[in-house]
């Protein structure tokens, strides 16, 4: 028998459908339309769908099971196309569970993170542990791992053999964001290589372009890379839509571009190259705000149209990566989607996946499991530290010193300051109160002792605030006002195998533990989502604030290499244009 016989004979309407969702506000993705209509479901595929016409579906479908949807708007199941699930602080198969709950069916997932940790291993066990979910999990092999090596120390490095043998993985479709946009650009011979590979195996090349326009632009879609999640102003995403690049918008816990995208649409209502990601959400921002709906609910918010803004939460990101049969609820396709009361709130009530009803009044009705364990191992290995190693040591031994810093600026992005300090016995133990030290602990057995700057606007004016999950090499970081509490957060964090802790006065007045990697917690988000709340709320008592970024995210960056222009790392202070260390003291 063929495989879609009875799928084809239920269409005719010689056999009954298996179900049928009736009275549905019907959200057409091809034609941006919303009618009133009649799905018909035989086996994993939708089988038929009736239009109404003056009040009746234009043809009458029997089935075993109906359900009245009650005029919910039913919408296909939304794409992500680009997701660290490391970010979201659980295992794929509760990052699974999650998904479901908020009607994303399909994610395209970067274990960056983890690859940054625990290298192949980690990566392997990111596809393993994703197979066989309800949610159709995709994998990018990452590209960057470390993001720039020679500025920062990760736990592995990816060169183009090694992104090869990863290309082998079962639902493996590309290579996740080239984040050394920098090399691809000039041609390093790594980059240049491991671009070349993704353009040999005839795999997706996905993009990380902040900031980046003109003829460089032009060079990074030259040299096979033609999407970007990182575009920060109007200006710079019509830019790139012109050029013809991919641009994911973004709405996650860290970065918010739905406003500046919906903007740069109503200048190109036409263009075709949108699609939506949500990049990097933390477990209890997804409980309380959702996940690929809250990106298309700020869309909406933000004027675009409905119909189309979930055209590239679904269409758009299945034409990208090849899915044929997603995307969209119309005949012959996968039957993934979803019933929400309303457009504007996004409020996920039914979800079913290839026809199963998964989620029924926002209740999981399956259990969800990885078939493997998570990895066991303390990834959080960091010497022996003193206070004294929490200090900055200057050149001199008494008199005044002129320090590089890093500054914050209010919408998260960051600059190089200077600082005049006075210098006691061979250190810097005292700063100015928009200040605070900020160390690195390479914590993949580099045995160093951390390298430790200074930080302007991250508003911590108490106590510190140490955290494992630091994009993208995700060594220790710690930021704090004094080194008594700066050393007891970072002993906090190796004694637990990683996560966030907060310490003032040496007391630990919040801890998150992430023992998975240093990234992950293997529960649901419903426990370790208030948690983080939890955490966030110490923080923000703290002063912590930088830019949009949730307390919790607010120090995951300051390590990232990648995003101008100027960060920090277990090296030393890194210019990321000229992609050099920046001496510490001013000469």
């Amino acid at each position: 028998m063929y495989e879609r016989q009875h799928i084809v004979a239920a269409a005719r309407g010689d056999e009954p459908m298996d179900t049928i969702i009736k009275n549905v506000n019907l959200v057409n993705v091809f034609t941006a339309e919303i009618y009133p209509a009649d799905i018909g479901i035989k086996e994993n595929r939708f089988s038929a769908i009736a239009p109404y016409h003056q009040g009746s579906p234009a043809f009458e479908m029997q089935g075993k099971v109906q359900i009245d949807a009650k005029e919910k708007f039913a919408v296909p199941g939304f794409i992500d196309c680009h997701v660290h699930i490391e970010s979201t602080m659980v295992t794929p198969d509760m990052f699974a569970r999650a998904l479901l709950r908020n009607g994303t069916t399909a994610a395209v997932i970067d274990p960056h993170e983890i690859g940054n940790v625990l290298g192949m291993e980690g990566v392997e066990y990111m596809v393993q542990a994703s197979k066989g979910l309800p949610v159709h999990i995709l994998t990018t092999v990452p590209s960057s791992v470390p993001a720039v090596p020679g500025l920062e120390t990760s736990g592995a490095v990816f060169g183009a053999e090694e992104i090869e043998k990863l290309l082998q993985l079962p639902e493996v479709v590309g290579i996740a964001e080239l984040m050394d946009y920098v090399g691809v650009i000039k041609q390093s011979p790594r980059m240049a290589g491991i671009v070349q590979k993704g353009l040999d195996l005839q795999v997706l090349n996905e993009g990380h372009l902040p900031r980046v326009t003109g003829r460089d632009l032009h060079a990074y879609l030259a040299a096979g890379v033609n999407s970007d999640h990182e575009s920060r102003s109007v200006n710079e995403i019509i830019e790139k839509l012109r050029a013809g690049m991919l641009i994911y918008i973004r709405e996650s816990s860290v970065s918010q571009f739905a406003d500046i995208a919906a903007k740069a649409w109503q200048e190109l209502p036409y263009a075709a190259n949108i699609a939506m990601c949500t990049d990097d959400v933390e477990p209890n921002d997804m409980l309380h705000n959702g996940q690929m709906n809250r990106v298309v609910r700020r869309c909406i918010e933000e004027g675009i149209p409905a119909p189309l803004a979930i055209r590239f939460a679904s269409l758009n990101g299945a034409i990208r990566y090849g899915l044929r049969d997603r995307g969209a609820i119309t005949a012959g396709y996968l039957a993934d989607f979803s019933l929400v009361d309303s457009l504007e709130t996004m409020d996920v009530a039914d979800v079913f996946v290839q026809g199963k009803h998964m989620v029924k009044n926002k209740e999981i009705l399956v259990d969800i499991r990885s078939s493997i364990p998570p990895i066991g191992k303390n990834t959080v290995m960091i010497p022996s530290l003193t206070e004294q190693d929490f200090a900055v040591h200057a050149p001199v031994q008494h008199g005044m010193v002129t320090i590089h810093t890093m500054e914050m600026t209010e919408i998260g992005t960051t600059k190089l300051g200077t600082l005049q300090l006075e210098v006691t016995d061979g250190k810097i133990t005292e700063l100015p109160e928009d200040y605070v030290f900020a160390a690195v602990v390479g914590r993949h057995g580099q045995n160093r002792k951390p390298f430790v700057g200074i930080l302007k606007n991250a508003g911590l004016h108490a106590g510190a605030y140490a955290t494992t999950v630091a994009h993208d090499s995700h060594n220790l970081v710690v930021a704090g006002k004094n080194a008594r509490d700066m050393l007891l957060a970072a002993q906090n964090l190796k004694a637990s195998g990683g996560g966030l802790c907060i310490v003032q006065d040496g007391e630990k007045m919040a801890q998150v533990d992430l023992p998975i990697a240093g990234l992950m917690a293997a529960e649901p988000i419903e426990e370790l989502g208030p948690r983080v709340e939890t955490f966030n709320r110490v923080a923000r008592n703290l002063g912590v604030k930088v830019g949009r970024r949730s307390p919790s995210m607010a120090l995951s960056s300051l390590t990232l290499t990648v995003i101008p222009e100027v960060r920090i790392s277990d090296l030393g202070l890194v210019d990321v244009g000229k992609q050099e260390l920046i001496p510490l003291f001013q000469n």
